[in-house]
Order: C-alpha cells, then structure tokens, then sequence
C-alpha cells in the first residue's frame, strides 16, 4: 500500500557536519578560542536526535602567523521532526577567549539558519562574526583596563532585528562550517525546496 499525501504528518531533517575553522582578520584578541553554541527552532520542530547546546573544545593559531585559520573541525549532528519549515532551526555561535590576566571574555557571535542543501569542500557556509561594541567612553576605559569585551545579555536577539535595536557591531573575522543535509517525508508533505 502506498502512502498517501494526507497519511504523512511530519517531515524529518538530518544535520551533520562541522564547524571547521575561525578567522581572525589580525589575529584574535585571545591566545586559545572557543566557543558555546545553541540550535534554536520554531514551536512546530523537535529536536529527535543531537544536542541543542554545548562547548567546543579550545583551538589556538600560536604555532603559525596570527593571520593563519583557527582550526576546530569541531563535529555537529542533529535530527529533527516537523510538519512546517516555519521556524526553521538556526545556530548561535558565542566566541570566547582567555584575556591576559586567564579571564575569560567575549570575541564576538555568529549564527546561521541551518541549510537545506547543506555545503560542500568547494563552498563552505561562512558567517560574519559581530562584535557588540561599547557604548561611551567609559565603558571603553572599563574594557581596556578589564581586558573583558561587551556582551550580549541574550545571544537569541540575534534571531530578531527588533531586539538589536541601538545595539552597535562591527564585523570582524569569519566562522566556516561544512554542513550536509538530508531531508525525509517533504514530497509526502507537499514541499518542493526547488
């Protein structure tokens, strides 16, 4: 018995891949990088399979020119369930590093809508990275002298033009993902990704 376009309720999608590699136009302001990361989706997706958040491990480019990649080649895997693309799930990359004095501090935030055709060694998916700026002087003063860079309270306003309003970034440096994507159930459902 075939299935019929009215018995499929859901559609699956499978993530993996890795994030692979930080650059730093000047290097970082940090000797070892890391980062935490958080998969976040709309009301209507599960999470089947992976972790929604977690640390990677610390990578450093002391061993070549301050230009050179940062290489993480840190692996990612998620399977999730749905019965819309609404809400299509996105990653939140947050970039740390150890100030002089072994505090740890803030370099900046990336995030990307997760990809439906994934990337490949050709294209890789790369991400600005965006660094909140102070807002006076004095705050200025108070990061010089701390070492520690303005945070974001919630890393999830990068998800809503809204809340970023008044904020000040700048770009600096990139984050570089190979992502494959599968994709289960959609032509039972109706969708034509094109």
């Amino acid at each position: 018995m075939s299935d019929s376009p009215t018995t499929a309720s859901y559609f699956n999608i499978f993530i993996t891949g890795q994030l692979e590699a930080m650059e730093f136009p000047l290097g970082p302001n940090a000797a070892e990088v890391f980062c935490r990361y958080e998969v976040v989706y709309g009301p209507d997706w599960e999470l089947v399979s992976g972790v929604q958040s977690g640390i990677s491990q610390t990578a450093s480019n002391r061993s070549g020119y301050f230009k050179d990649k940062i290489i993480f080649n840190f692996p990612l895997e998620w399977t999730f369930k749905s019965t819309t693309p609404f809400g299509w799930p996105q990653l939140i990359v947050c970039i740390y590093g150890k100030t002089r004095w072994g505090a740890e501090t803030s370099l900046g935030y990336s995030r990307i809508n997760l990809p439906v055709f994934g990337s490949n060694d050709n294209n890789p998916i790369v991400t600005p990275i965006l660094c909140p700026q102070n807002s006076n002087m004095v705050s200025e003063l108070a990061s010089w002298i701390t070492g520690r860079n303005p945070e974001l309270k919630d890393p999830k306003a990068l998800l809503s033009n809204g809340k970023l309003k008044g904020i000040s970034a700048e770009s600096y440096g990139e984050v570089v993902f190979k992502l494959a994507t599968i994709l289960r159930g959609t032509d039972r459902l109706g969708y034509d990704w094109g």
